[in-house]
């Protein structure tokens, strides 16, 4: 249990040392409001794609998969929560940002193979 919650602290952290400036420089939004959509971004990912998809699949797909949601999830971010003005491009840079942060998390993630079998959900 504190391994998962090491791991999460760690995505947590990485993902606002480099999300965040780059929102805040993208968009017109506050420190905070980056900060929020990050964090509530990583800890959805964190759930859905290194907790579930990343034990039954191979980093490259779950890292396609955090791809993907990250496109979905600031796009509908920046439609109905905030007033951002997010273009193709610049969803693009995010998510390719994301994506390489992802790779080396899950790569991290995936050292500890004698603890963490592909279908057992405990530590």
């Amino acid at each position: 249990m504190l391994s998962m919650l090491g791991k999460l602290l760690l995505k947590l952290l990485i993902n606002g040392i480099i999300l965040v400036p780059i929102l805040m420089y993208l968009t017109d939004t506050t420190f905070m409001g980056a900060l929020s959509a990050t964090y509530t971004f990583s800890l959805v990912t964190y759930i859905a794609v290194d907790q579930l998809f990343l034990r039954l699949t191979n980093n490259i797909a779950a890292v396609l998969a955090d791809i993907l949601l990250t496109f979905a999830y600031f796009w509908l971010v920046q439609r109905h929560f905030f007033d951002w003005s997010l273009s193709f491009t610049d969803m693009t840079i995010i998510a390719l940002a994301f994506g390489v942060i992802e790779f080396f998390l899950h790569a991290y993630f995936q050292k500890d193979r004698g603890r963490i079998g592909r279908h057992s959900f405990h530590e």
